[in-house]
């Protein structure tokens, strides 16, 4: 991550972290050390993944990115949803009933063995099986909404911008930068289509 912010040198960097999210990788910048509690599920991602290699939480991409462009004076930018936004998002797309089944699959994803061949097969993997309830599905694009507007934003008030991205959200959300971008280009002056 430093070799990267060094040498595109951005105006801004966007992480896909919360506010909140924002603050705790500061703190851990400063050299404190923040209370970071995981579900069920995190806590089963971590160590599964942990067979493809050593895991950190927060994910080094995180703190690498944070701390590079803190020591050069780049600015760091959370685009994911804030606390009380993602809190009404998980309210609005999942179902009771969905959240119930959720809250017991856990301990089917405890057993499951997952035998992708790379750490990135692997977090694609667990992602299907945690978005294959439609309720979290819609949660993760309503996340991957947010990002791409909140990186649109940031690219309309920057010349450049680097955005690190969760391997699982950055299709969608690329994807969604790319139709706003169609959609800009398509409106004329005063906003009629072309």
């Amino acid at each position: 991550m430093r070799e990267a912010v060094l040498s595109l040198r951005p105006d801004v960097v966007a992480l896909p972290v919360s506010p909140e999210g924002l603050k705790g990788l500061r703190a851990i910048w400063k050299g404190k050390k923040p209370d970071i509690f995981l579900s069920h599920y995190e806590e089963i991602y971590a160590v599964k993944l942990a067979r493809y290699g050593k895991v950190s939480i927060p994910p080094p991409s995180f703190t690498g990115a944070f701390a590079a462009a803190a020591g050069e004076g780049i600015p760091v930018r959370a685009v994911d949803i804030d606390e009380e936004g993602f809190s009404d998002a998980f309210v609005e797309s999942v179902s009771t009933a969905g959240l119930l089944y959720h809250s017991l699959r856990w301990r089917w994803l405890r057993r499951r063995r997952f035998r992708e061949p790379t750490a990135r097969d692997f977090a694609l993997a667990w992602d299907r099986a945690i978005t294959s309830l439609k309720g979290f599905r819609n949660l993760e694009r309503r996340r991957e909404e947010h990002m791409a507007r909140e990186l649109s934003l940031l690219c309309g008030r920057h010349g450049k911008v680097l955005a690190v991205l969760e391997l699982e959200r950055m299709e969608g959300v690329l994807s969604r930068l790319a139709a706003s971008g169609k959609d800009a280009r398509a409106k004329g002056e005063g906003g009629e289509e072309e």
